[in-house]
């Protein structure tokens, strides 16, 4: 009975992530630093939804990226600056860059701001390769990539990047 209701509720939970509705972030500005903070729940559903889901193209995605994207620029908890080599390789996957910036914003949130540069894009880099190397996802992994994959799995993707 147990492992039924775990059974049950984790269903549930993966259909309230594929129901998440971000339509009301659609164009959003933001334009004061309450906003930002007031905000960063909303962020981090973004965050949650976009590395929970497999990669698509569609409104709600994109919505969510967009929004993302709005945060992170001119934040003022957070200057965020994407791991040049790590998004050279990534940057012509429009819908895998935007997991790269939701695990970047996801990661800077949940520790407060309070992060080395470093280890940020260590996290965000290792959260995006996982999130690469799951099936469901649907991650179309070229050569560029695939190094990142095998220095994870070789336990060696911190010295990689």
């Amino acid at each position: 009975m147990k492992q039924f209701m775990v059974t049950v509720l984790l269903t549930l939970s993966v259909f309230q992530l594929m129901a998440q509705d971000f339509s009301d972030l659609k164009g959003k500005i933001l334009k004061d630093s309450a906003e930002y903070a007031e905000l960063q729940p909303r962020v981090l559903d973004c965050c949650e939804f976009l590395l929970n889901s497999p990669l698509k193209n569609d409104e709600n995605n994109l919505i969510a990226f967009d929004f993302l994207v709005e945060w992170m620029n001119n934040n003022p908890y957070y200057y965020f600056v994407p791991n040049k080599k790590f998004y050279k390789t990534i940057s012509n996957d429009a819908a895998l860059s935007a997991r790269y910036f939701a695990a970047l914003c996801q990661t800077a949130i949940t520790s407060n701001f309070k992060i080395e540069e470093s280890e940020l894009q260590y996290q965000a880099i290792d959260k995006t390769v996982r999130y690469s190397m799951y099936k469901k996802y649907k991650v179309q992994i070229d050569k560029k990539l695939q190094k990142y994959v095998d220095a994870k799995k070789d336990g060696k993707l911190k010295e990689s990047i």
